[in-house]
């Protein structure tokens, strides 16, 4: 099971601003009791819910290690008085040896892109440009050997899972996604795949098919880290029996091609809606991920 591990929405006291392990410790405590293997995730590229700070290319290349939502910046909340570097060094010796852990994903879609003042910090998503691909991409390598190398020098036992979304962002297009991949701070490759229906969707330059082959070509394990499927009683989305239909058929499609592991996209356990990606009490879906149908 992959998990959101934001310093800012699991691991800070809203009140005090400390550093509060408490809800992070009960997740690996009842995994281990269910025999789940986690994917903590360590944030996101809006950082949303996490120092309200899109990851651009001066992130990458050593923002990472400045603190951009203590009680004295930012909008002063204190979600984030840790910088990025200094959480994951303590997220990881703190869980290195859990025997929940399955990976590590030091970030989620990442991707070296800037975004203007005027989106900053909430409405990046769509409103990112890529000045410069080569350079965006040089970005994420640096990114990822030092953050990934820091990873396994603390945790030589687990591996790191690069949280890629896959569809050509800035940094990842095309033949950039493998040069990135091949990092030796990166073990696991991944694709997110909200393709509808399509078993191996996306285009020409960077569709699946195109990742699996990539994976392959630098000899390296990947895994679908998301895949959603709009679904619901609504009329503009498919049945949750199709969906676990067309679910299935990703599932066997994708493992044929090299896929070491698929993970749906999104447990939760509100009512499901009229047309969602989620997934909870009563869907079918759950039946097939249990092995049941």
């Amino acid at each position: 099971m992959r998990f959101w591990a934001f310093q800012g929405t699991i691991a800070t006291d809203a009140t005090t601003h400390d550093l509060d392990w408490a809800p992070l410790d009960e997740v690996f405590y009842l995994a281990a009791q269910y025999h789940v293997y986690l994917i903590p995730t360590l944030t996101d590229q809006g950082g949303n819910c996490d120092g309200d700070h899109w990851r651009d290319p001066s992130w990458y290349t050593g923002g990472y290690k400045d603190v951009f939502n203590s009680t004295t910046n930012s909008d002063g909340s204190g979600t984030t008085p840790l910088s990025y570097w200094t959480y994951l060094q303590l997220l990881v010796n703190r869980y290195r040896n859990s025997p929940a852990l399955g990976m590590w994903e030091p970030i989620s879609e990442p991707e070296a892109s800037s975004c203007a003042a005027a989106y900053q910090p909430l409405n990046c998503s769509g409103h990112q440009t890529c000045p410069d691909e080569s350079a965006s991409a040089a970005d994420l390598l640096s990114f990822f050997n030092a953050v990934g190398g820091e990873i396994h020098s603390l945790d030589p036992n687990h591996l790191v899972e690069a949280g890629f979304l896959s569809g050509g962002e800035c940094g990842l297009a095309g033949q950039n996604y493998e040069a990135v991949g091949e990092s030796p701070g990166i073990d696991v490759l991944s694709v997110h795949d909200y393709y509808g229906s399509a078993t191996m969707g996306g285009d020409q330059w960077n569709g699946l098919a195109v990742r699996f082959d990539q994976a392959t070509a630098i000899d390296k394990p990947i895994i679908t880290g998301e895949a959603g499927i709009l679904a619901g009683t609504g009329p503009t989305c498919e049945s949750f029996s199709q969906r676990t239909a067309d679910m299935a058929a990703k599932i066997k499609a994708q493992f044929e091609v090299g896929s070491s592991a698929l993970l749906v996209w999104n447990w939760v356990l509100d009512p499901l809606g009229p047309c969602n990606y989620n997934t909870g009490p009563g869907d079918p879906l759950m039946g097939l991920l249990a092995g049941g149908s």
